[in-house]
């Protein structure tokens, strides 16, 4: 009986990262950031997990069929801006969408994104900035003073 009960939740634990696993298409790039202060926006198709310190997230999902919706838990604030469109703000806010379409800006500080998906974004540091970020697996930087536009594909 205890190993039956360690299978299900090995099996229970495994399941979200097959799900990632499964929406991940072969040309999809990634963005990693890293305590990063300032302002991020993505829009994309794929998959974006994050937390910050202290911060605002807007998530527009325009298609609410084709993925997960957006799951946001932590914060002290929500704004419920249409059907497809929800603001969260807060301390210790966490969020994730997994699969399909979506455009999300995170500012703030102390944020942490990782995305898996095709499209672009743009990111661009505060001037209290420290953090780091990547795209498509180049080497880590500071986040740019200066807006930078990005693509994400390999």
């Amino acid at each position: 009986m205890r190993s039956f009960l360690v299978l299900v939740a090995s099996a229970a634990l495994a399941l979200p990262g097959l799900a990632w696993a499964a929406t991940r298409a072969i040309d999809d790039g990634t963005l990693s950031v890293r305590n990063g202060d300032g302002v991020i926006f993505v829009s994309a198709r794929g998959t974006v997990i994050g937390t910050c310190d202290q911060c605002r997230v807007s998530i527009v999902d325009p298609s609410p069929d084709d993925g997960a919706p957006p799951v946001v838990t932590g914060y002290e604030g929500h704004k419920d801006v249409s059907d497809i469109h929800d603001i969260w703000s807060g301390k210790d806010v966490r969020f994730r969408m997994v699969g399909g379409a979506f455009k999300i800006k995170v500012s703030g500080t102390g944020i942490d994104l990782a995305v898996v998906a095709k499209g672009w974004g743009r990111i661009q540091a505060y001037d209290s900035n420290a953090g780091t970020f990547s795209v498509n697996g180049d080497p880590r930087q500071l986040l740019p003073t200066q807006q930078k536009v990005f693509t994400l594909s390999t």
